[in-house]
């Protein structure tokens, strides 16, 4: 059977490979000072020993207990959003962590993915139009429901479909610390830069509070390019209520569909794309390397 590099070169992100590596040194905590001690205090009597070892393991516990509970926090937000969703509310990804190669965020895009296609499938059915009332874009539910396969038939097989994500931020401020009629308005006048940059193209969808997306399907590398060049320099022109001209900037992350990768899988790759960008602190374009 071959073996795959890949995954073996990524083992150490692995949250088992974090796990025990926490609780090895958790647990030598105690032995650590043992040995710190018969170092520095070589005549140290029993009763000395003694709380050393007490207090290097209490230590221990706490620190490992926090670090458990700090890496399990990922999971409790999907679990809370998953909760919430089965009860009737909204689905909210804000706070979810998709970004990263172990278990944690491999589930968490995957549930991001399916309850996408979920909301998309429901709305064909009702026969809602799939759009965001703000902007005037599609919403998420529509651009997760996206055929691919049947947008690349139209093309032809030797065109490229490149998905295109972007985040809306404020270099001053976070957009959710502004007044509710600031950020409307300034979703109202992206929508507006986007539908004028962008067309003739149909797909193009405000996916969350501040995340928009772009499907191109035929167009050159430097068409792709040069739009999503456009809108973030527009935008960065915005003067919206209290915001002043160059407060607003997008980053943008980019995928390419090489195979048969579905709609949720290449918003994902994009998504890791866009976190990488912000990652380096740079705004622009960022093509996700596979």
């Amino acid at each position: 059977m071959p073996m795959d590099y890949a995954n073996r070169a990524k083992w150490h992100r692995s949250i088992v490979a974090k796990i025990f590596l926490i609780s090895f040194v958790c647990i030598h905590v105690p032995l650590i000072a043992l040995l710190i001690n018969f170092g520095t205090a070589p005549q140290s009597d029993a009763l000395t020993i003694g709380l050393v070892v007490l207090g290097a393991t209490l230590a221990g516990t706490i620190a490992c207990l926090v670090t458990m509970w700090w890496l399990t926090r990922p999971l409790r937000n999907l679990a809370l959003a998953i909760s919430r969703y089965r009860i009737g509310g909204p689905f909210v990804d804000e706070h979810l962590n998709k970004h990263g190669d172990d278990e944690i965020a491999v589930v968490t895009r995957a549930v991001c993915g399916m309850v996408g296609e979920i909301s998309a499938l429901a709305e064909r059915v009702d026969g809602q139009p799939g759009l965001d009332p703000l902007t005037g874009l599609l919403n998420g539910s529509a651009a997760y429901g996206m055929q691919l396969a049947n947008l690349a038939r139209q093309i032809g097989g030797g065109a490229e479909v490149v998905v295109a994500v972007f985040e809306l931020e404020a270099t001053n401020a976070p957009l959710a610390g502004l007044e509710r009629e600031t950020i409307d308005l300034t979703l109202v006048a992206v929508g507006d830069v986007v539908r004028q940059h962008f067309a003739p193209r149909q797909v193009a969808a405000r996916m969350s509070d501040k995340t928009f997306v772009l499907v191109f399907a035929g167009d050159a590398p430097a068409t792709v390019s040069s739009c999503c060049e456009t809108i973030r320099r527009d935008v960065a022109e915005l003067e919206v209520g209290s915001l002043a001209r160059g407060t607003l900037r997008v980053t943008f992350g980019i995928a390419i569909r090489r195979g048969n990768e579905a709609m949720a899988d290449l918003l994902h790759q994009a998504d890791m794309a866009l976190f990488r960008a912000k990652d380096i602190r740079r705004t622009g374009l960022e093509v996700l390397q596979r």
